[in-house]
């Protein structure tokens, strides 16, 4: 970790939010709980009073998260599915939009639909809300996948075309996230206030569940148990990986200097990396002794596996407004793997 560029950014970020009010939708998932543990940093650090309205559904989840705040009498926790409604008065200068499924859910095969409803429906609630208590700004979490399953060696800027198979199950999640980027221009467009999309990389460190079904948790829920590491692909998809801390504050960058109706590629440029050399770099950060083996299925479309290839994107355009990375790749995995040792 760079620690001195950590405080230039929480200084930096300090000024520009000091006794604004952020919501965050999704707060207790694990990118939300991020944005609201790194302004709660801010606030510790430089005083900055900046107060957050905490949206959340699991009373557990949300004890948990207001415990482990330094500055919980700065955050006020509302209960609610934006896919309802936002039950909420209070005037609200910015919003982050982290609610939803991720992909990583596998919920495209489990509940498709629901997806569908989901993203669509508590994203307009949100633009609603925001229109009408005068927001000044609204961030989108959107996704890399939204660029589809091409394979370039070039890195992929905001304006790479997209080609997606809508008959691919997969492919219903990156869909809902471009339509609702429309959405965000939309409303922007209609009432006033700046909405910017945010295409996340894949993205993990400290707050990865026990039992979470993405492909790193797997890998250091084998190294933890002691379990061969098992790809069901050659493992040679590459991809730039991200830090949920860097994510949370390239979030605040973004609300802070960010250009109205744009979207930004948020990745490290500096964790270019395949599946499979992910792989070994967990077994062996955490000196566990097991091995990496491959069974691939002669089809992996019914498991609703994209294309392997290589979809590394351009995050100059974010970094030129001042966001860098601060946590390696290395830091990240053990990160990973520290947390899931503690919530096993």
């Amino acid at each position: 970790m760079n620690a001195e560029l950590l405080r230039d950014e929480y200084g930096y970020l300090a000024d520009k939010f000091k006794e604004k009010k952020i919501m965050v939708s999704g707060a207790t998932g694990l990118i939300g709980s991020h944005v609201v543990k790194q302004i709660d940093c801010i606030n510790e650090m430089y005083q900055s009073g900046i107060k957050i309205v905490v949206l959340y559904r699991d009373e557990e989840k949300r004890t948990k998260l207001e415990n482990e705040l330094m500055n919980s009498d700065l955050a006020e926790f509302v209960k609610c599915d934006v896919e309802d409604g936002v039950p909420y008065e209070g005037a609200v200068d910015y919003i982050v939009h982290c609610a939803g499924f991720s992909g990583g859910t596998k919920m495209h095969l489990k509940d498709p639909v629901k997806v569908f409803d989901t993203g669509l429906n508590g994203t307009r609630n949100l633009l609603d809300f925001s229109a009408d208590h005068s927001v000044s700004g609204f961030l989108y979490v959107s996704t890399y996948e939204i660029y589809g399953d091409n394979s370039t060696e070039e890195r992929i800027t905001e304006d790479f075309p997209c080609q997606l198979d809508t008959f691919t199950p997969r492919n219903s999640y990156a869909e809902i996230k471009r339509l609702c980027e429309s959405l965000l221009c939309a409303f922007s467009t209609k009432y006033g206030f700046n909405t910017y999309a945010v295409r996340l990389t894949s993205t993990f460190g400290s707050g990865v569940k026990y039992n979470d079904s993405r492909f790193f948790a797997e890998f250091a829920r084998c190294a933890i148990e002691g379990r061969d590491i098992v790809l069901k692909s050659h493992g040679r998809t590459v991809r730039s990986y991200l830090d949920a801390d860097d994510a949370a504050l390239a979030f605040l960058y973004v609300l802070a200097n960010g250009q109205n109706c744009n979207a930004y590629n948020l990745t490290n440029m500096n964790n270019e990396i395949s599946i499979k050399d992910i792989a070994e770099r967990i077994i062996k950060l955490s000196g566990s002794d097991i091995e990496l083996i491959f069974d691939v299925p002669e089809d992996a479309h019914k498991l609703g596996l994209r294309k392997e290839g290589r979809t590394v994107m351009d995050a100059s355009k974010l970094e030129a407004i001042g966001w860098k990375p601060v946590w390696s790749l290395d830091d990240t995995l053990e990160k990973l793997i520290q947390s899931m040792k503690e919530n096993r």
